[in-house]
């Protein structure tokens, strides 16, 4: 089992991530952390963590960093640390974020338990340098993209009208999905849901309705830095997935297509306005 934790100017947080990914019970792993070019701490915080003997000894040596000379990006540090990682099952980590104790075990066995390729949870949120009510809207309207996916006739259609993950650090895979599905989109809001609706192509994702992953709300959130490509940027993955699912080769039977859902399929394209990206 293989961790990728990207990494790009979280000193402050980056510690608390690792930590919890060593914490975490009933599963063997292999870490590897990708710095993109930090100019801040986040390198020297990550070797003196690698050094401690107890972190060290709960991966049994496979830890790893690997060092970008200049900043590629998010999908970039995603991709190198998908390359560099080995295991089976596949997850990932932002480093400013951080595990529950049981998420991966819980994870993997959904996947095993269904057949599945792709697992996600529900979130808890954490805030950093924001006041209460601040804290409170933002954590309310990341929550709606989880708190109405049962109100759709499945999970993918849920993934399709939006990005049920949230982040790409609640994303945990198998090895032969992501071969199937290939890396991370040059994308710098939506290359995450832009993964999550390949997969559906491929696979029905599983949601567990635990919060097993803590994501932290600060100002340089990519959902407040990044809001003004999210139209151009769900345009682009939406279209793509659309031209995915008009045939009936999709191995997700599963899958919001007309061929596997008639009637559904167009009531809820009615529903959520996306016959414009059709």
């Amino acid at each position: 089992m293989s961790v990728v934790v990207p990494c790009f100017e979280h000193a402050p947080h980056v510690e608390e991530a690792l930590r919890s990914i060593a914490a975490q019970r009933d599963v063997e792993l292999e870490l590897v952390v990708v710095d993109d070019a930090s100019r801040d701490d986040s390198v020297a915080v990550i070797e003196r963590v690698f050094e401690d003997p107890d972190f060290a000894s709960a991966f049994e040596g496979r830890i790893r960093l690997v060092r970008h000379e200049r900043n590629l990006g998010a999908h970039a540090a995603l991709n190198r640390g998908l390359r560099e990682s080995r295991g089976e099952f596949v997850t990932i980590l932002n480093s400013d974020d951080a595990y529950e104790p049981d998420r991966v075990a819980i994870l993997v066995e959904a996947l095993r338990a269904t057949g599945s390729g792709l697992a996600m949870s529900r979130i808890g949120y954490v805030g950093a340098g924001q006041g209460a009510s601040d804290r409170e809207r933002e954590s309310f309207r990341l929550r709606a993209h989880q708190d109405g996916a049962d109100a759709f006739p499945s999970l993918g259609f849920a993934c399709m009208a939006s990005n049920v993950a949230v982040s790409s650090g609640n994303l945990l895979f198998t090895r032969s999905l992501l071969e199937a599905v290939g890396d991370f989109d040059d994308l710098r809001y939506c290359h995450d849901w832009g993964f999550v609706l390949r997969a559906v192509v491929e696979t029905e994702p599983v949601f567990v309705r635990r919060p097993l992953y803590r994501y932290r709300l600060h100002h340089t959130n990519s959902y407040r830095t990044l809001a003004g490509v999210a139209e151009t940027e769900t345009e682009f993955v939406l279209r793509r997935f659309f031209d995915a699912i008009r045939s009936e080769r999709s191995p997700n039977r599963l899958s919001p297509s007309p061929h596997h859902w008639p009637g559904v399929f167009e009531y809820w394209m009615d529903r959520l306005g996306f016959w414009r990206y059709w």
